[in-house]
């Protein structure tokens, strides 16, 4: 275990204080990685809690110390990044909260507030922790079960910070006992252990949004996206499907049009190819459209997006409860 009083910086005292009920780590908030005192962290890391505090005061556990905050881009497939465009940066907005017991990742919204998604991971589950990159710094973690994770987009001052206090919770926390290996989704309402495919929480009841009816309306233009709440991406959708439709419509009026020998405004007898053409190419973008709307909002919902309707948790959903709460 970290200890509270444990130093970061050499020849500077560790300096606690409290901003309600959270202890914060100011000779770390408030300073670059070589200890010395900076307006610019201390600015930006206090404006990144004072928009966090509801959930760090619900979700840190008593003695728990906050000792550096950063705004950062989570994990994402060079495929979503690719098509996703500029929205990436919103998409995958997130803040990593490094505590002396475990690494909060926090989804946010463009403003920096909290988006209800939280995952959490104890330093004794992690296997290393390197922070890599020059132009494009990222914060590179590799998990006792094998799985790794990345975090991007990460600033020169928070990199440089982030490096010097990993070392140290890492070493801190040798020989702890882990337990999943992993990091772990928590619900939102009541830190209980969520499990990739639930869509109740086994603690509480709040539901989640469902892969199986994003599939469904996957099917219509922007339906999909509008489901997981990301407005550009349905208003972008609605045009690409929304063509793909125009496309099938219009191969099928060909087609009929062509089977009942009908002629064009040129007294030219329309032809079969050309509405097969259309029609294979409307299939085409369509099928596009549906694997990248499916694949894009996998991501979303795989972060867990709560619904903000609470039921009784089925017999079915109870048997993946594993580990209980976390805090």
């Amino acid at each position: 275990m970290f200890p509270n009083d444990a130093t970061v910086h050499e020849n500077v005292r560790p300096e606690i204080i409290k901003n309600g009920t959270l202890e914060l780590r100011q000779d770390v908030l408030g300073r670059d990685y070589k200890g010395t005192s900076s307006k610019a962290v201390a600015k930006k890391t206090s404006v990144l809690i004072k928009k966090l505090q509801p959930a760090l005061g619900k979700l840190l556990e008593p003695g728990e110390q906050v000792l550096y905050v950063a705004r950062v881009q989570r994990h994402a497939s060079g495929l979503i990044q690719y098509t996703m465009g500029w929205y990436i940066y919103l998409a995958s907005a997130t803040v990593i909260v490094l505590t002396n017991r475990r690494l909060l990742h926090l989804r946010v919204k463009n403003n920096n507030e909290w988006d209800k998604g939280v995952r959490s991971c104890e330093w004794s589950e992690v296997e290393s922790a390197q922070v890599k990159g020059w132009l494009n710094r990222t914060l590179q973690l590799r998990f006792k079960n094998g799985t790794k994770y990345r975090y991007w987009r990460i600033s020169r001052a928070d990199a440089l910070n982030i490096e010097k206090v990993l070392p140290l919770l890492s070493k801190a926390h040798e020989g702890a006992p882990q337990k999943s290996g992993a990091p772990v989704c928590l619900c939102p309402d009541c830190k209980h252990v969520l499990v990739e495919g639930m869509e109740h929480c086994p603690g509480c009841g709040l539901s989640f949004k469902s892969k199986t009816t994003m599939y469904w309306l996957s099917l219509v233009p922007s339906a999909a996206y509008v489901y997981t709440r990301r407005w550009f991406l349905a208003f972008a959708d609605l045009i690409g499907q929304g063509y793909a439709y125009g496309l099938l419509v219009l191969g099928i009026f060909g087609l009929i049009a062509a089977a009942r020998g009908l002629k064009d405004t040129h007294g030219k007898v329309l032809s079969m190819n050309d509405g097969v053409l259309v029609l294979i190419v409307g299939l085409i973008v369509f099928g596009l459209d549906v694997i990248i709307t499916i694949h894009h909002n996998n991501y979303f919902i795989d972060d867990f997006i709560p619904t903000e309707r609470k039921t009784q948790p089925a017999e079915s959903v109870k048997k993946f409860a594993v580990g209980g709460t976390i805090g």
